[in-house]
């Protein structure tokens, strides 16, 4: 098998080590050796010169693609990794080596365990009636909320003017348009203006009225 110096790559893995750092470990195989030429960061075990234990030639890697991955690996400590490999060639694009990075995001991964439990508790309850009763704005933010998620819409299309007239009809069909100030709140949450909530509000009613779905 042709033969070229990994060392030239060793730059390349301390910099990504340490852009990384402290979660990323970069680690150099050497093919024809079956072992690790060098390890950047080492935090899984691996030391340079320990058998890789790949037994892998150039052929073996021909369909592979010059980056394998990214792929999910369990470190030494049993934590969580997510790993990609380049493929080291040659001047005649035969493999020599391989670039394995491993990124340790065990971390990471507890403190979305703890933010998910935070936004959504598992002894979460439904929303106290009593607390919010009485509290129309509330009612609507809830409203226009449930008929977003009802219709998988992002909030350029709620705000869009058949949706937002939609809306608006639910939101009168409930009686929500009674309390003082209401059009202003409403109209704020639609993101439009007053007028263009009384407006849409005229003719919802007028074409209600007339048997017509707004």
């Amino acid at each position: 098998m042709p033969t070229i110096d990994l060392s030239c790559y060793r730059a390349v893995a301390d910099a990504i080590a340490i852009l990384l750092s402290p979660h990323a470990e970069v680690v150099i195989h050497d093919l024809e050796r079956d072992e690790v030429f060098s390890v950047a960061n080492p935090f899984t075990g691996i030391r340079a010169g320990d058998p890789s234990h790949l037994k892998l030639t150039s052929d073996d890697l021909v369909n592979e693609g010059a980056v394998i991955g990214p792929y999910q690996k369990v470190g030494d400590r049993g934590q969580s990794l997510r790993s990609v490999t380049a493929v080291l060639s040659d001047g005649d694009g035969v493999a020599v080596g391989l670039m394995c990075i491993n990124l340790d995001y065990s971390q990471q991964e507890a403190a979305l365990e703890i933010l998910e439990k935070l936004v959504k508790p598992a002894t979460a309850q439904s929303h106290p009636e009593i607390l919010f009763r009485n509290d129309w704005r509330y009612q609507v933010r809830q409203e226009i909320q449930r008929f977003q998620q009802e219709n998988h819409l992002t909030e350029k299309e709620l705000r869009g003017a058949a949706n937002r007239r939609k809306v608006l009809a639910r939101l009168d069909q409930k009686g929500l348009f009674y309390a003082r100030k209401s059009m202003e709140q409403i109209a704020g949450f639609l993101g439009v203006s007053r007028a263009t909530v009384y407006n849409d509000l005229v003719s919802i009613r007028s074409n209600q009225s007339s048997g017509r779905m707004p």
